[in-house]
């Protein structure tokens, strides 16, 4: 191992210290990749990277008290590492549970001072209130500012939720694992961080730091939030980095008559793995098995998503009803104020000069074939005859093609510019000046960038594949994406002054964009449409099988079955579950189950596979009345075996720890 081998040479190089943890942790060795880190963070006293990894580490893999006591050395070192901040608020508990030393702490390093702790705010909510989770955005904030898709339409709905007149009034939260539940935002905080992070891509701007302080300040003082019957949860991103937090929506439904009711963007992840980087596939796959028994309803961006929702949902043997997944269309108005014209020249650009390309660069989005086509016109027309293409967007992953292409291309390089971090009046202008809009990408969920061009009045050229043809309408221009010569063939059509403008005409006459007020209203009575639906999302267990409790491997192939992945979590039910590692899940209370309906069948036996932590342990597994107790030595497993049923029964099996340590690896039925 080269990392070790340099170490054992010299141990004060402190970065390769770093490096092996990346890699111990990729490699699923999270003890190791600890203590690489830990030992990069007592050689560079003032480097906060090696805390903020640990921290993550502990929060995905361990506990959060542990996650914290990172955030907080990291804080110590640097009070402005807004990471830091941003990870550590989420991450306390209530301040009635949180404990003296650990409280103030906190206290210091967010320098909070004591009557601030004192709020009229019980965090009790009306019955039937409408509550939109924006965890994920919070988070976006902590490490970035300018948004781009998923946060773009997130703020978008969000400012409209938070107009004084928009009725009903919703409540803007966040998750929080530690709390294993949900945090009020302040409306005023929260509306003026929204529409800073639309004016620029720079994270230092004191405006910036300072707002994201007052809203930090405050969720750590916040109380969580008491959920009344037939309050409906709507989370407007995504929720798969913490692990808990499908079981925890699984708890207010069942016990306070929650509706959860996401919005689904895209199953990409599942129809494209190779798109992706293999942990967020693996992670991807993961959530979307628990997600499927954990909410009564869906919000989907398009009726292509809906249909992919609909059908992969069955393919994953827990059917989502159509009536359950009603479609709020991203057909929104994303004009924005522009900047002058003049901007265009800093980036060496005239008015009508260029072709415009918003999309992150990632292997999905297809640049590669659009530059393919690029060297085609400048084969047929001549290179003074072809309009520079603009890239505009964030620098992904899985791209060094695209890198190689433009290094081996003198001509590609005259003819392509990449553009990142431009804020939002720069874009606006990008788009007004451009002679039309290209998307060339494989698959979408909507297609924000076509909405966009639209929204300006420009042409579309774009691929006639997924929800593509729902955002474009008969206004797109559309080609094969998989073909650079169609690509070549539909821009050189727009290149015709003549075809462009009567494209642009029709347009002009004919597109009407939805307001963002529109397409909040649509979320927010769509997501009250839906229905409790609690018994029928249980998993239903139906003869012989494993469902493990244990997190994959990262070495785990994205290719594997669905049943390889972490499907035992969505039986799981009680705040006693706590964050799952690689040997299984740790139990600490008396309130863990396992809820899901059994089919029936003679004969078959249920089996629990436990293992123990650094001690000996002893569990008390009850089903039907009858408890049935083991003890677990550390390295060696246990099992109990319950007998099943013979006909279909909903079941309710609790498993509560006596002593020590008490970890569930996996459930075995067999018959």
């Amino acid at each position: 191992m080269a990392y070790r081998q340099a170490l054992a040479r010299e141990p004060h190089l402190q970065h390769v210290w770093v490096q092996l943890g990346h890699m111990e942790k990729e490699a699923g060795e999270i003890d190791l990749a600890t203590s690489a880190y830990e030992e990069a963070a007592r050689l560079r006293p003032d480097d906060t990277e090696p805390l903020l990894r640990l921290g993550h580490l502990a929060k995905a893999w361990r506990q959060p008290a542990d996650a914290a006591g990172y955030f907080i050395a990291a804080l110590q070192r640097d009070r402005n590492t807004l990471q830091a901040v941003s990870e550590l608020v989420r991450l306390l508990p209530d301040r009635d549970d949180i404990e003296p030393a650990l409280w103030t702490a906190v206290l210091d390093v967010l320098d909070i001072e004591p009557n601030d702790r004192i709020s009229n705010d019980t965090g009790h909510l009306p019955p039937g209130a409408v509550v939109l989770d924006v965890t994920d955005l919070l988070a976006f904030f902590g490490q970035r500012r300018l948004p781009t898709g998923i946060q773009r339409v997130q703020i978008e709905v969000s400012l409209v939720g938070l107009e004084q007149m928009f009725d009903p009034q919703p409540v803007f939260c966040v998750y929080s694992s530690a709390r294993r539940g949900w945090i009020r935002l302040s409306r005023e905080h929260f509306d003026t961080l929204c529409r800073l992070a639309k004016q620029s891509d720079d994270v230092q701007d004191p405006a910036w730091t300072r707002q994201l302080d007052r809203m930090y300040r405050e969720i750590a003082v916040a109380r969580t939030l008491r959920f009344s019957p037939s309050t409906v949860l709507v989370n407007l991103g995504t929720s798969w980095a913490d692990r808990n937090y499908l079981l925890d929506v699984r708890m207010v439904r069942a016990r306070d008559g929650v509706v959860y009711v996401p919005l689904v963007f895209d199953l990409i992840p599942l129809i494209g793995p190779q798109w992706f980087m293999q942990s967020l596939v693996r992670d991807y796959r993961a959530w979307f098995g628990s997600l499927l028994h954990s909410a009564d309803g869906f919000l989907a961006i398009s009726e292509a998503t809906r249909q992919d929702l609909v059908r992969v949902s069955a393919d994953w043997r827990a059917p989502v009803p159509p009536e359950s997944v009603p479609v709020v269309r991203l057909d929104g108005d994303f004009r924005q104020a522009s900047a002058d014209a003049a901007s265009l020249h800093a980036h060496g650009l005239e008015p009508g000069s260029y072709v415009l390309l918003v999309s992150t660069l990632e292997p999905r989005k297809n640049h590669r074939t659009a530059f393919e086509a690029w060297l085609a016109l400048a084969d047929t027309l001549g290179e003074a005859h072809v309009p520079r293409l603009v890239c505009v967007g964030g620098r992904g992953w899985l791209n060094e093609d695209l890198h190689q292409m433009l290094r081996d291309s003198p001509a590609l390089r005259r003819m392509v510019l990449i553009l990142h971090g431009i804020p939002d009046d720069t874009l606006a202008t990008l788009y007004e000046h451009c002679l039309f809009a290209l998307y060339p990408s494989f698959y979408e969920g909507w297609g924000l960038p076509v909405s966009e061009a639209l929204s300006y009045g420009k042409v579309p050229a774009i691929s006639r594949v997924s929800s593509l043809p729902e955002a474009g309408g008969r206004f797109a221009q559309y080609f094969d994406p998989s073909d650079p010569a169609d690509i070549a063939t539909t821009v050189r059509a727009l290149l015709h002054a003549p075809t462009r403008h009567s494209a642009e005409a029709a347009i002009h006459q004919d597109y009407v964009p939805r307001t963002w007020r529109g397409i909040a209203q649509d979320v927010v009575t769509k997501a009250g449409s839906v229905s409790s639906r609690v018994q029928d999302t249980l998993p239903c267990l139906a003869g012989a099988g494993q469902w493990t409790l244990a997190l994959p491997h990262q070495a785990n192939t994205t290719d594997r079955p669905v049943t390889d992945a972490w499907q035992g979590e969505a039986l799981r039910h009680g705040r006693a579950w706590q964050s799952p590692g690689l040997s299984g899940c740790r139990i600490d209370g008396d309130d863990a189950a396992l809820w899901f309906h059994w089919a029936g069948a003679q004969g078959a036996m249920l089996h629990i596979h436990f293992v123990a932590g650094r001690a000996e342990a002893t569990a008390k597994v009850g089903m039907d009345g009858v408890d049935r107790a083991c003890r677990v030595q550390p390295g060696m497993p246990e099992i109990v075996s319950c007998p099943l049923p013979n006909t279909a029964k909903t079941l309710w099996i609790t498993i509560v720890p006596i002593i020590g340590d008490v970890i569930v690896e996996k459930i075995e039925i067999t018959t």
